[in-house]
């Protein structure tokens, strides 16, 4: 199975952001709002037989993990120059508590010798991704749009951190939570 660790986001909350790129705006894939998260880990394939050991290190690092709010407050794009490839709403306050619960998930994950894109965790919500087949006067658009977008603060409380499973298909990714890890002081 295809397996990541993230923060699930509330339906409303993530509604509210996918609203926020324009209808018009051309050459995007966007990211369903049922869809939106924030990555912590991504395991990628993972035999199925190792799912406990994946649940049992997102349990271990919850245990230490306290509740936090976290706020989206900004959009932004990858890259940052050039031919945008993504498109992002930034973390504001709970960058910290987010920044937190990622190492532990990946500390633990080492420890059970779990195989997970183990680079640097960069935390955001991606809402798009830029068409491969996107002319440049559309990638133009998205950027200048992107740069543009005022984002008023958007709000949720952190309670707890989900196993993920993805499966892909031509008519996107669908996302079932495996297994929550409630956050809770050590």
């Amino acid at each position: 199975m295809r397996l990541f660790i993230a923060i699930a986001l509330p339906a409303d909350l993530a509604a509210r952001a996918a609203a926020l790129l324009p209808d018009a705006l051309p050459g995007l894939r966007r990211v369903k709002p049922e869809n939106l998260h924030v990555t912590l880990a991504f395991l990628g394939w993972t035999p199925d037989e190792k799912l406990g050991d994946v649940v049992a290190a997102a349990n271990e690092a919850a245990r230490g993990q306290a509740p936090f709010t976290l706020v989206f407050d900004r959009a932004g794009r990858f890259p940052e120059r050039g031919r945008p490839r993504v498109v992002w709403l930034g973390i504001g306050e709970g960058l910290a508590g987010v920044a937190g619960a990622g190492a532990r998930v990946a500390s633990a994950l080492r420890l059970r010798s779990l195989r997970f894109d183990d680079k640097p965790l960069s935390p955001h919500l991606t809402l798009a991704r830029v068409r491969e087949d996107a002319s440049l006067a559309e990638a133009r658009t998205v950027a200048a749009a992107v740069e543009a977008l005022s984002v008023a603060p958007l709000s949720t409380d952190v309670n707890e951190i989900r196993v993920m499973e993805s499966v892909l298909s031509p008519k996107g990714p669908r996302y079932t939570p495996r297994a929550a890890s409630p956050l809770r002081s050590a």
